[in-house]
């Protein structure tokens, strides 16, 4: 993780690594990101409804924090051990919703967490234990975890795929 010392930063940070993704995604004709098995058996579309999914869990995070609730992470009655069954059930929930549908959510979910990060203050992103349920760190790891890094990790596992289709 990079050094991230202010909202202007992590803003550029977020919209660079997002229209990242987006690039690489835009390289996938309408077939190929419903059926290009670019990561495991994960497509460019489940990719999409994962990232909106973690993007939706963060404000979830963040909204009950706020409200001074406790936040279960990674999800009620789900432990970090359990990742990747979650991971695994969100994308089998998304498998039977049309591209279009994952589309608008994965657009809806990136405008819910630019419109959070606008309302944010330096020292809501910045001071250690703000909200009970961060401990000992800043809200900036959780959000950049769920934003600008998990961007760059996906954006690497199409680049990747596409690389190896002779497309980049």
């Amino acid at each position: 993780m990079s050094a991230i010392t202010s909202k202007a930063a992590l803003w550029d940070t977020m919209h660079s690594a997002r229209a990242a993704l987006e690039g690489a995604l835009a390289r996938f004709d309408e077939g190929a990101l419903v059926t290009a098995e670019v990561t495991g058996d994960w497509t460019p579309k489940d990719t999409m409804a994962h990232i909106a999914d973690w993007e939706q869990r963060f404000l979830r995070w963040y909204r009950a924090g706020q409200r001074g609730e406790v936040v279960e992470r990674p999800e009620t009655g789900m432990t970090w051990d359990d990742l990747d069954r979650l991971n695994r059930e969100v994308v089998e929930r998304s498998r039977a919703r049309s591209l279009d549908e994952v589309r608008a959510e994965f657009a809806a979910s990136y405008r819910a967490i630019l419109d959070a990060v606008t309302a944010m203050d330096e020292d809501e992103l910045f001071t250690v234990g703000r909200y009970a349920w961060t401990k000992k760190h800043p809200l900036l790891p959780y959000l950049r975890s769920n934003t600008d890094e998990h961007y760059a990790e996906h954006t690497a596992e199409l680049e990747a795929w596409l690389r190896a289709q002779g497309s980049g």
